[in-house]
């Protein structure tokens, strides 16, 4: 798509990465040193904003002009029309990079955590390139790589949860409306934020059963362990560090290293402890096989005012929604299909990659639907979703969708 040039854009609504290509004023009677400049952080936005009422940006595509439209329009109705146009155009489009960025990601975390295993140096900086990757799939289209935190390997749960940790956090803190550099250093806490365990003994580490007293207390050290092994390190965030810490104390002070109290707990570490807590329940783990979603939801709401923050605990399950892109949905008429993406204002009306018919026979002609405009069934009747069912269930791994691209198969 060719870029959308000189677009008039009021100086409260600048974004860090825009490009201001003119201003409302002669350039010589400003601060700015070049004719066309990308903002490159909060820093350069706020410059603008005090010498500038508008000025004139380039977007580098059609959809990056339509997501700013979409944020600024105050029109429900072009909002609607715009994240629905975005929603269809970009997750086949972003499926590939995605997919690329989380293999390549959790493959450097997975070096990290075996050279900590080792007692080995390791580098931050891959970590950071990495996250940087992350953030700018999820800024395209956070559908693509959302999906893939869904496709859960058991052998792998340490690397992949703390990559799902980090993907997932930068997703739900993006809705939260936090700043793009801080989305940097909300990614690289989640990623890293169990570092520790690598320290702790296999035996305990991958107990199937229950752990003893004495046990759960080595257990518990993976926190402490985090937090020596980060603050070791000159090129992590503070952030991070504290997190790592940080992430299982509680609101009511019975968490733990150093059962802090509610008000001792950073913003970072309180949501990043929600998902934490998310990704473990709907994932298989050595003593606990994976729940639902909405069982993951219950242990949230269960738990909200004493160990999550309450109101973070909402906004969570608002942003997440009951049928996440990924997830596979029986209808009511027994077809099977995949969540594409969902509807903002028709939660449980989203759009689906129909795989397998009424009698779920995986050989089929796949078709998408969009349950928002009331898509009929072969009988002419509107399609409902019953429950959202395992990976694996039919037959179907979302692995394999994934490769191809989502793309319609014909049979």
């Amino acid at each position: 798509m060719s870029h959308i040039k000189r677009v008039k854009v009021f100086a409260n609504q600048l974004e860090v990465g825009m490009f201001v290509s003119d201003i409302d004023r002669d350039w010589s009677e400003t601060s700015f040193l070049l004719q066309g400049f990308t903002l490159q952080d909060q820093d350069d936005v706020q410059s603008v904003q005090k010498q500038c009422e508008y000025v004139y940006i380039d977007f580098s595509d059609e959809n990056d002009y339509k997501q700013f439209r979409a944020k600024t329009t105050v029109s429900k109705t072009l909002k609607e029309q715009y994240d629905k146009e975005l929603s269809a155009a970009s997750i086949k489009a972003e499926i590939r990079p995605a997919t690329r960025a989380y293999k390549h990601s959790k493959g450097v975390i997975k070096g990290i955590l075996d050279r900590v295993m080792l007692g080995e140096n390791f580098e931050i900086a891959a970590v950071k390139k990495h996250v940087k990757e992350c953030v700018d799939s999820i800024v395209r289209n956070q559908n693509a790589m959302l999906m893939m935190t869904l496709i859960k390997h058991k052998d792998e749960y340490t690397a992949e949860h703390c990559l799902n940790v980090g993907v997932l956090s930068i997703a739900f803190a993006k809705f939260l409306g936090y700043e793009r550099d801080q989305l940097e250093e909300i990614g690289l806490a989640g990623m890293l934020h169990d570092i520790g365990k690598v320290k702790v003994p296999d035996e305990i580490l991958n107990k199937p059963g229950k752990l003893t007293t004495e046990e759960m207390a080595i257990m518990r050290e993976h926190a402490k362990l985090g937090y020596e092994i980060l603050l070791s390190k000159k090129d992590v965030a503070a952030s991070a560090v504290d997190v790592a810490y940080s992430h299982h104390e509680r609101l009511d002070g019975e968490g733990y290293p150093r059962a802090l109290e509610g008000h001792q707990i950073s913003d970072y570490a309180r949501l990043i402890a929600i998902v934490d807590c998310f990704d473990a329940v709907t994932s298989d783990r050595c003593y606990d096989r994976s729940r639902s979603i909405l069982d993951a939801y219950k242990v949230l709401m269960q738990a909200r005012d004493t160990h999550f923050d309450a109101q973070l605990v909402t906004k969570f399950i608002e942003w997440r929604g009951i049928y996440p892109p990924g997830s596979i949905v029986e209808m009511e008429n027994g077809e099977v299909g995949i969540v594409l993406a969902t509807n903002k204002r028709y939660k449980l009306r989203p759009k689906i990659l129909m795989v397998l018919d009424e009698l779920k026979e995986k050989r089929r002609k796949e078709r998408i639907i969009d349950m928002s405009k009331l898509d009929l069934d072969a009988s002419a009747q509107t399609y409902r979703i019953i429950k959202a069912i395992p990976n694996h269930a039919f037959g179907i791994d979302l692995q394999d969708y994934v490769d191809k691209g989502l793309s319609i198969a014909a049979v």
